[in-house]
């Protein structure tokens, strides 16, 4: 502070932010939303809703990261960079389960028609070889 009177008065207050809330949508409406929804896009939508995941995160989800004995979704990579756990919503299970088989079957065909590799980080690439033709991987 400079400490240097003034001849006049000054009459000012600090500007404040506008206050912005979120949009949230109530029971009803999430329900209304996700009962429009079938298939693999429906069972997203309700793992977002049920465990507080980003969109990015589920698009991101490995058939490892899903811990059915501890009920828990381990998130590689989120926000900041960091690794974080969530909870397993216990309604979506069998659903899940039932969904890992398919999708199971559907690598195995691409398998045997020589397809069925995913992306990954070069270091683990290189220390795990077979790694992206793995189903957990998947």
């Amino acid at each position: 502070m400079l400490d240097i009177p003034f001849d006049f008065e000054i009459r000012a207050r600090r500007s404040t932010k506008a206050k912005q809330l979120p949009t949230v949508l109530i029971r009803n409406e999430v329900a209304q939303i996700i009962n429009a929804m079938d298939g693999t896009t429906r069972l997203m939508a309700e793992l977002m809703y049920g465990s507080g995941m980003r969109s990015l995160e589920v698009i991101r989800l490995r058939v490892h990261d899903i811990d059915f004995e501890n009920i828990q979704i381990y998130i590689r990579n989120a926000k900041g960079g960091k690794d974080r756990k969530t909870m397993l919503p216990s309604v979506l299970i069998e659903r899940l389960q039932a969904h890992i088989a398919i999708v199971s079957e559907l690598h195995k065909d691409d398998l045997a028609a020589g397809y069925g590799s995913v992306y990954l980080p070069p270091a683990l690439a290189r220390k795990y070889p077979n790694a992206a033709l793995s189903f957990g991987w998947q």
